[in-house]
């Protein structure tokens, strides 16, 4: 049965997952390895302005989008095999990190079961978000892919079937993530736990489909004195302006993270006929908690080759919606809510039939940031891009 439609482009997706057959048949007492290196070089042209992790000033070299990773698979019997990936960010002073290590078994030839640390579905590229090499960006937009985590701990299971002339696979996943995490650019000690969701992938000849949800409880651990950060003043404003402001009790108190559910929603469908390609994704993430906005998120991208260059337009945008009653009239009076607009236009030239050269331009328009007027900057990044 077809899974997935072989493209030069997309040659990443089945070396980064190696949990297929395929991927062993060479030799299945070896190990198999795999790795990828992004190289980014990016320069943002106006001040007081942060758009991700990239901030304006002189040419950054070798800094954001630069990291390296080695994946190494190890049959261990005709069903079972491990699975570990080790990576180095320029972000992080190129320290290692395990960012997946698992154990998988085909529990049949459409049926297969992983267990460790996997990544969450998030979205249609997350399996293989790392890898550059596999989507014609340098990264995919942030305005979209802004999820501050990638990885839990637990298990998953995938079950592959047709439907008439069509493939289809079914992805149901569970566990929890107790790391710190990256919120603003500050770290907070967090428990994710109860991570649990499914998607459904329908590949439908040039077409891919995709829905997905996941959903955890959220619980952070806020300071209230000493070295306050983004959210810990968040927290003791709420309290102090609702208070103020004759919000109830119960309201403020929706204002933390203590055990608070977090849902997310994803649904993509991509178009590729070899010559043109179009992707469209949208997300929807519904926070229990009044620290962080809900918010509604999309792309939409459009490409065209021309045998080894591709030039490739997007466009995407982020929207912070506020909640209806007390809780949204506290979020407004917090200055919470934000809104952005990206148009990125870009290149790709494929050196060889690993490594990609791309150059891209992104106008990023802060509409709203932090309740008040924004501004807009323009970001202009350069990588190479392999895997081997």
């Amino acid at each position: 049965m077809r899974i997935i439609k072989e493209r030069r482009h997309l040659l990443a997706v089945a070396i980064t997952t190696l949990v297929t057959a395929d991927a062993l048949a060479s030799d299945d007492n070896d190990f198999s390895v795999y790795g990828f290196v992004n190289l980014g070089v990016n320069y943002m042209d106006h001040d007081y302005v942060t758009y991700s992790s990239y901030e304006s000033g002189d040419p950054t070299f070798f800094e954001q989008d630069t990291n390296m990773g080695l994946q190494i698979s190890k049959p261990l019997t005709e069903r079972t095999q491990a699975t570990v990936q080790a990576m180095a960010r320029a972000e992080n002073d190129y320290a290692v990190e395990t960012t997946l290590a698992f154990l998988s078994h085909s529990l049949s030839d459409s049926t297969e079961l992983r267990a460790g640390r996997l990544r969450v579905p998030f979205f249609y590229y997350s399996e293989f978000l790392d890898v550059g090499y596999a989507y014609n960006w340098v990264s995919p937009p942030t305005d979209v892919y802004a999820i501050p985590f990638d990885d839990y701990d637990g298990i998953d299971i995938t079950h592959r079937f047709a439907i008439g002339n069509n493939d289809a696979q079914v992805q149901i996943n569970s566990g929890r993530r107790h790391k710190d995490l990256n919120l603003f650019g500050e770290s907070y000690e967090a428990e994710l736990d109860k991570i649990q969701g499914m998607s459904f992938t329908l590949y439908s000849g040039d077409f891919t489909h995709r829905a997905g949800y996941q959903q955890t409880s959220l619980n952070i651990e806020l300071n209230t004195e000493g070295d306050l950060r983004r959210i810990d003043l968040a927290q003791l404003a709420a309290r102090a302006v609702g208070t103020s402001n004759g919000i109830s009790e119960d309201v403020i108190d929706d204002f933390n993270f203590e055990d608070k559910l977090t849902r997310y929603f994803n649904l993509a469908s991509t178009y590729d006929n070899g010559d043109y390609s179009f992707v469209v994704e949208g997300t929807y993430l519904d926070y229990e908690s009044g620290l962080l906005i809900d918010n509604f998120a999309w792309l939409a991208s459009a490409a065209k080759r021309f045998g080894d260059l591709t030039l490739h337009a997007t466009y995407s945008t982020s929207r912070d919606r506020v909640d209806g009653g007390e809780k949204g009239e506290l979020q407004k009076l917090l200055n919470l809510q934000g809104e952005d607009d990206s148009v990125t236009l870009g290149m790709r030239y494929d050196l060889d039939a690993a490594t990609a050269l791309k150059f891209e331009m992104t106008h990023h328009d802060e509409e709203t940031n932090r309740g008040q007027p924004g501004r807009s900057a323009n970001l202009y990044r350069l990588a190479l891009q392999l895997v081997f």
